[in-house]
């Protein structure tokens, strides 16, 4: 390493995103350059506070470049980056897809192994005590977080396939062409009916599944939703738990209508709101269903939100950091609830989400713009049922965005909202090599077939024989900097433990997809670049949706919007990135073709349930 070391996220930038580096010895003034690889100069900048920033720097061409800092510390110049548009997403989908299938146990086929799933003794090696996924736990959230994905961004994932991928054993076959997404979800949901799962986290994950049923009937049976909601409505206020709840180290029943005042460790195996969301979840299927008990529903998310907002104390870091990869449900459980149910929300939410945020950015005002555990140390403590003195976190790091994102999202205008992203990035950075040991999250992050593009270092080592077997999966995470190297001590090397864990990467899921939902926008345009508002019949108009759709660096990516006229069925419509590198994907709309009458509404809408962005406008009515 240079005598001025200089780190970055390894792969590269989002056009528009925050863009940051640490340069940990050099003194506020240093000078510093982007340059191209014809070396010539693109950007200046100086130094402050061990942090050097060229978010302004949004170029045309996706690079290579370099950022070279000149100091009293010496010159010292950063691994090459590239910029463009959806960097990070373009570069993470695949292989956070490829890690969930990969991962799953049994390796894709599914045959029952045991029949004793609280077992002292581990189970069988395929599965290691998880029940669809290895190593995994009732905390995992694995259908959840892909849920998440997809109901973000379906115009990616729809597109994304893993051929070589086994699905053996299950009860349903999908057809052919079916998303590996959606494929995934299945799998999950099929291995816990027939597991007959009571864990109330578990059940969660069956409740994302009917939520999210109406946006996957394409591809996944009725059969398979109506098992799914028959054992939800039968199981939801069972206070047993006895099915696969091995690493339950806080006592608590499995009736999901309590109010849980329980905090969990570090293991974060009970996260404080992991209830809220699911609960409102529930009330939207009892709705579809016809249930006359769907407010029960709808009152446990409601009391939940309201004990979390008065009770809990965010100035303690084991309510948050200190919940380690499982962190992110708190904020973005209340977040969604309060924007879904603005007047079942406590009032007290929004209060309660700025309170998390100041702290979070308190804690993070250093030089790698790195959430702090607490004023006195970086990262979590050892916890009851740890088994390190210096944990893991790289789920925390990654799954920070996602509560980040999402309190931005309800704060608006707030100050703190603009910080919040430039954090959200930060940790984003820190998985990719800005941190104190320069190395990328993932051991494997160099390989071109499971790694990540641009990335030179990957983390010092990975656990061969852990539990799940996870070593050398497609994107897996495996270890972050602990608290000894911090603020810059790179020389005491790999301390403390390290080994993937689907907790880590379904952690990450959740931050990829509050990412996809904090950067699509949706506008209609008519008249040139006037926002459509009242069009004839006869007119056309432009549709313009910016997403993280653009999977091929190389080629024109494309994406479907819904088109509906009133209350009819929806239309697609095509979406065609503008240009290479471009963020905006475009289309022409003939209004004529949609045969709506005069004064009726069209609406343009991507995305899903909470996560849907529309654009409505009307057509002119007759003189």
């Amino acid at each position: 390493m240079a005598a001025q070391p200089v780190l970055l996220n390894q792969s590269g930038f989002g056009l528009g995103e925050s863009k940051r580096f640490t340069a940990p010895r050099a003194e506020d003034g240093a000078r510093f350059t982007v340059t191209d690889a014809s070396g010539a100069v693109r950007h200046r900048g100086k130094i402050k506070d061990g942090t050097g920033d060229f978010t302004a720097f949004d170029p045309g061409d996706t690079g290579d470049f370099v950022v070279t800092v000149t100091g009293k510390a010496g010159v010292g110049t950063s691994v090459p980056f590239g910029i463009g548009a959806y960097w990070t997403d373009r570069v993470s989908y695949r292989r956070a897809i490829e890690f969930m299938s990969g991962s799953r146990c049994y390796f894709g086929d599914y045959t029952r192994k045991t029949t004793d799933p609280v077992s002292d003794e581990y189970g069988p090696r395929d599965c290691m005590k998880g029940v669809a996924w290895r190593d995994a736990a009732q905390y995992s959230k694995e259908i959840q977080t892909l849920v998440d994905m997809y109901l973000a961004n379906p115009g990616a994932f729809d597109r994304i396939h893993v051929d070589s991928a086994v699905y053996k054993g299950l009860p349903v076959t999908l057809p052919e062409g079916t998303p590996e997404i959606v494929r995934l979800i299945h799998w999950g949901v099929e291995v816990l009916l027939e597991e007959d799962v009571n864990d109330p986290q578990l059940k969660e994950q069956l409740a994302a599944f009917a939520f999210a049923y109406p946006q996957l009937k394409k591809y996944i049976p009725v059969s398979v939703y109506q098992r799914a909601t028959a054992h939800l409505f039968a199981t939801w206020d069972d206070p047993a738990r006895d099915r696969y709840s091995w690493q339950a180290l806080t006592p608590h029943t499995g009736d999901l209508l309590q109010v849980y005042t329980q905090v969990g460790t570090g293991k974060g195996e009970l996260a404080p709101g992991h209830s809220v969301w699911p609960n409102a979840m529930m009330y939207e299927v009892a709705k579809r269903e016809g249930r006359d008990d769907a407010d029960r529903y709808l009152n446990a998310a409601q009391k939940q939100a309201s004990w979390l907002v008065d009770n809990l104390d965010l100035t303690d870091p084991r309510v948050t950091k200190g919940q380690r990869q499982s962190e992110h449900v708190l904020i973005t459980g209340l977040v969604q609830f309060a924007e879904s149910y603005p007047d079942e929300a406590p009032e007290g939410v929004t209060r309660f989400v700025r309170e998390w945020a100041r702290i979070a950015v308190e804690r993070s005002d250093n030089l790698w713009d790195f959430r702090r555990y607490s004023a006195d140390r970086w990262t979590i403590p050892a916890f009851t049922g740890g088994g390190a003195d210096d944990p893991n976190e790289v789920g925390n790091v990654a799954g920070f965005s996602a509560p980040a994102l999402a309190a931005a999202r309800l704060l608006g205008n707030d100050p703190l909202a603009g910080r919040l992203r430039e954090m959200a990035t930060a940790q984003v950075d820190n998985l990719f090599g800005r941190n104190p040991a320069g190395r990328h999250a993932s051991y494997d992050a160099p390989s071109e077939t499971a790694g990540f593009e641009g990335v030179e270092r990957g983390w010092y080592s990975e656990y061969y024989g852990g539990a799940g077997l996870l070593e050398g999966e497609s994107g897996v995470l495996d270890g972050s900097p602990k608290n000894g190297l911090y603020p810059f001590s790179p020389e005491k090397g790999n301390i403390g433990h390290t080994e993937g864990w689907v907790a880590f990467n379904t952690a990450w899921n959740a931050s990829l997809a509050w990412r996809a939902v904090d950067q699509t926008r949706l506008r209609v345009t008519a008249h040139g670049h006037a926002p459509a508002k009242v069009v004839k019949a006869d007119e056309t108009v432009r549709v313009e949706l910016a997403a993280p759709l653009n999977l091929d660096a190389e080629a024109l990516g494309e994406g479907t919007v819904e088109v509906r006229v009133g209350d009819h069925p929806a239309k697609p419509l095509t979406v065609t990135q503008t240009a290479k590198n471009s963020k905006t994907f475009s289309a022409t709309l003939d209004v004529t073709t949609l045969h709506a009458k005069p004064r009726e509404a069209i609406t343009v809408t991507y995305g899903h349930a909470p996560f849907a962005v529309s654009y409505s406008f009307t057509v002119a009515g007759r003189d």
